[in-house]
């Protein structure tokens, strides 16, 4: 999905290409099992920006699911506040 390795953050497009891949094919079970190391609590917790950037680009990708807000809620991650009304997306195509 991503690199594992300390301090190499997941770019704009691995964010976009794994929200994708997900495209309503997996539960909510199996995004949180390929997600849950990412944390503060995982064994991989210096990733908590790429976690807190993946799930909210989940929760607008996925039309404010409520499921996606109640994992981010689980995992410690904070809705970002653009989120919060529903009525602005982030654009994480590559620039260049």
């Amino acid at each position: 999905m991503h690199n594992k390795k300390k301090g190499i953050k997941m770019t704009n497009k691995e964010i976009v290409d794994t929200v994708e891949s997900w495209n309503w094919n997996l539960s909510i079970f199996e995004i949180y099992d390929e997600v849950k190391d990412m944390g503060k609590f995982g064994y991989n917790g210096s990733q908590v920006e790429d976690l807190t950037r993946l799930l909210n680009h989940a929760y607008e990708y996925f039309n404010y699911d409520p499921m996606i807000k109640e994992l981010m809620s689980f995992l410690g991650v904070e809705v970002a506040e653009h989120n919060l009304c529903g009525d602005h997306k982030v654009d994480l195509t590559p620039t260049s």
